[in-house]
């Protein structure tokens, strides 16, 4: 090990490892749950030789993405349910509206081109189901009729830089779940 790898990092360069982390989990390259693992280590690396092992296997620059990013994301459901689980791409405004129908919205997989996104959700006689990995940050604010609304599980710690989930929104006549799983 050369004594260049040697050198303590500073808080700076912590930061620097940290904003590569998340341009490549935007980029599709890490989940949210090695986004969490990865920011993790960098927030703990004390030498050049530690952190560069966090961002060993990511580009040096993120290219630019080949088609515009997406603003809004809809899903709507109509007497048909509202099921979204594997590898997506969370935009920075998701809207689901379910009629009559349950909606099933599943984020383990799920990466977060931006630090915070918000998911609106609107259902009416149908229930909410919304399962996220441990270690993000969720500000959950839904107004339920006839309908509690139930948290399982435990988000665990959040690291520094860890990305937030902002769920708003309104369910008549159905429960709201928000269920934390591990990935």
């Amino acid at each position: 090990m050369s004594s260049e790898e040697l050198v303590r990092v500073s808080d700076a360069e912590r930061e620097h490892a940290v904003a590569r982390l998340r341009d490549a989990s935007a980029a599709g390259r890490l989940t949210l749950e090695e986004l969490s693992d990865r920011t993790g280590l960098a927030y703990a690396a004390a030498t050049r030789a530690e952190l560069e092992q966090v961002v060993v296997d990511l580009p040096a620059a993120e290219l630019a993405p080949l088609e515009p990013q997406q603003r809004m994301r809809l899903f709507l459901g109509l007497f048909w349910p509202i099921v979204r689980r594997g590898r997506w791409r969370v935009a920075p405004r998701t809207v689901a509206l379910s009629l009559f129908a349950p909606c099933a919205l599943d984020l383990r997989k799920a990466t977060f081109p931006q630090a915070e996104a918000t998911l609106f959700v609107l259902s009416l006689f149908g229930p909410i189901a919304i399962t996220v990995p441990e270690h993000l940050d969720v500000d959950l604010k839904v107004f339920t009729v006839l309908g509690p609304t139930i948290e399982r599980g435990n988000p665990g710690e959040l690291p520094a830089g860890a990305p937030r989930l902002r769920v708003l929104g309104a369910s008549l006549f159905g429960p709201v779940f928000l269920n934390y799983r591990r990935s």
